[in-house]
């Protein structure tokens, strides 16, 4: 993390990385806040976002660490994205079969 910091020296800048989706645990999975620490960042005080950085950083170094679980966790979420994508393929055509059947109108 590059950017702002506080007057210690230590970085309060955004940990926010673009990829933005959360996983079951409720945090984002690119860059580990929760929803409420995404949404509330700009209102947070220094000492709180120097609190988040550091709480990533040190998850960075856990992955760093242990590198078979970051490869695992990687697995997992791919393999739950090809799944969503199967389903929304699924409820893609059901809309549209809903709507020829709405279409059609009352029978009888």
């Amino acid at each position: 993390m590059r950017g702002k910091k506080d007057r210690f020296g230590r970085a309060t800048d955004n940990p926010c990385i673009g990829l933005c989706r959360f996983g079951g645990d409720g945090a984002c999975l690119g860059c580990h806040r929760t929803k409420a620490e995404v949404k509330g960042w700009k209102r947070l005080s220094d000492a709180a976002k120097m609190a988040i950085n550091d709480r990533i950083a040190q998850l960075g170094r856990k992955a760093q660490a242990d590198p078979a679980e970051g490869k695992a966790q990687r697995k997992r979420l791919r393999k739950l994205d090809r799944k969503i994508g199967k389903l929304e393929s699924k409820l893609a055509a059901l809309r549209v079969e809903r709507d020829c059947v709405a279409g059609a109108g009352p029978a009888g």
